[in-house]
């Protein structure tokens, strides 16, 4: 692991010489393929004035007397492959890519692997073979916090190993995904998880946009007496959309409802219930919407998000978690961005006095 590391970084220093506009910086380029590097570097600095559930990635108060911190976790670098059609006409194309966030060390951090596949494509049709985002609740909120990223605070969906088949036409997509369970509950359960969207386009060039997700799947819960059911589902819908009423500004957001979604993300698993001698999956309800505007060189969003666990709750547990956030970005040029974010983070749960906390984040950013 440290040579990998040490290569990873050398060839990131040998690279840097190349840094000559805002891009993909190309690496290879032959009549047979194409390799671009694209990622960028980024310092984030922190003051809260509360407790959060994770230092380096915030999503929701929790008790505590504040933190103040500065972190490079978050620079982030991969690889974009094109390279020769196969003989029937598909074309073909790959992604390779990492981050440093390490909850071990916030200064002595390893690559960690995000998405790493595939894809074979011709005329609207795909097939993707790896690593990627999910297809439920597939959007991401325009956030400087890129792995606190409002998770078990109202956004839901993340990266899978999976197989997907897409259409994509000019006025609709639909598309179906076999994902990894990824957890050893999922894999004993002996089933892939089935994952699917259909999602609509209208307007010139596609500016409103809206999908329907869904997602299915079951696991095996640590067994407590037997005869025990141990079988737990995991079920969801969710609604995204991301709307483009003038050149200069995005509505988008996403609403989800379901049971034992702690695979995309969200805080509700699966609790025992003794007198049914049986798991029972925790019911939520999550939601996120911003806005976002963009004007030359500035950017700004506004939004809002909430997490709710609505039955089957553990006592003293969590129940509900809820954020506000603003954030300003300025594009200094040549991929260099400085930006400032507030969030308000709030907390109902079985504390007399909900926590409650308020971050203010910096964030200088270099974009390859």
């Amino acid at each position: 692991m440290k040579k990998y590391s040490m290569l990873t970084i050398a060839i990131m220093l040998l690279l840097l010489p190349s840094l000559r506009a805002y891009g993909d910086i190309t690496l290879v380029d032959t009549e047979k393929s194409k390799l671009q590097m694209f990622g960028f570097f980024k310092l984030d600095a922190a003051y809260q004035d509360g407790g959060v559930n994770g230092l380096t990635f915030p999503r929701y108060a929790v008790a505590g007397d504040g933190n103040l911190y500065l972190s490079a976790t978050h620079t982030r670098f991969g690889f974009k492959y094109t390279g020769t059609p196969l003989d029937n006409g598909m074309k073909l194309a790959a992604v390779l890519e990492w981050d440093f966030f390490d909850t071990a060390s916030p200064n002595q951090m390893k690559p960690r692997f995000r998405q790493g596949y595939f894809t074979l494509a011709k005329k609207g049709h795909s097939l993707l073979f790896g690593q990627a985002w999910d297809l439920f609740s597939p959007l991401g909120p325009t956030t400087l916090m890129i792995n606190g990223y409002l998770w078990q605070t109202g956004n839901v969906g993340f990266r899978h190993a999976q197989v997907r088949y897409t259409y994509s036409a000019p006025s609709f997509d639909i598309a179906l995904a076999l994902s990894d369970p990824a957890t050893a509950g999922g894999w004993s359960a002996k089933m892939p998880f089935l994952q699917s969207r259909l999602g609509l386009k209208l307007g010139q060039g596609g500016k409103y946009q809206a999908g329907l997700t869904g997602i299915y799947g079951r696991e095996n819960a640590g067994a407590i007496n037997n005869p025990v059911e141990n079988k737990v589902n995991i079920a969801g819908i969710s609604l995204d959309w991301n709307l483009a009423p003038f050149p200069w500004i995005t509505l988008k957001g996403e609403f989800a409802a379901g049971e034992n979604l702690a695979y995309v993300a969200s805080r509700a698993n699966y609790i025992f219930v003794p007198l049914e001698q049986k798991f029972v999956p925790k019911k939520v309800s999550s939601f996120w919407s911003q806005a976002v505007v963009n004007r030359k060189k500035l950017s700004g969003w506004l939004g809002y998000g909430f997490e709710d666990l609505t039955e089957q709750m553990n006592a003293g547990e969590t129940k509900e978690t809820r954020c506000l956030f603003a954030g300003v970005q300025y594009a200094a040029g040549s991929g260099v961005s400085f930006g400032l974010e507030f969030t308000h983070f709030s907390t109902t749960g079985p504390l007399l006095e909900p926590p409650k906390t308020n971050q203010v984040m910096f964030s200088a950013q270099l974009n390859l």
